[in-house]
């Protein structure tokens, strides 16, 4: 029982840095693991999904608010024309910049 309750704690710290999350840089928290993530590289829409450990279809929702955002720009796979790579956009190098800059604090954990 003592593992519940360290995890409700860190459940409420992800939430607390969400919220700072989206008031200073107008971003979700998987908004922002994906921009990380794909600052290291171009990928595709399942490596990014397992990257971060979430559904396929929670990705794509994800993906869509970001490039509504013009954070990250889509182009047809080199090898497999099917799949859809998905890069930074200048704006999106821009918001990681100021992410890295800025440094939320997250809350500390019990």
């Amino acid at each position: 029982m003592k593992e519940l309750c360290k995890l409700k704690e860190m459940f409420r710290a992800i939430y607390a840095f969400e919220v700072v999350l989206k008031k200073d840089f107008n971003i979700s928290i998987n908004e922002a693991l994906t921009l990380c993530t794909l600052d290291k590289e171009h990928r595709n829409s399942g490596e990014l999904a397992h990257e971060l450990g979430i559904s396929l279809s929670r990705m794509s929702r994800v993906l869509s608010t970001l490039e509504g955002k013009k954070l990250i720009e889509r182009t047809l796979g080199i090898d497999d024309k099917r799949k859809m790579i998905f890069s930074l956009s200048p704006i999106g190098k821009k918001k990681i910049t100021d992410l890295r800059h800025r440094k939320p604090s997250f809350p500390d954990l019990c």
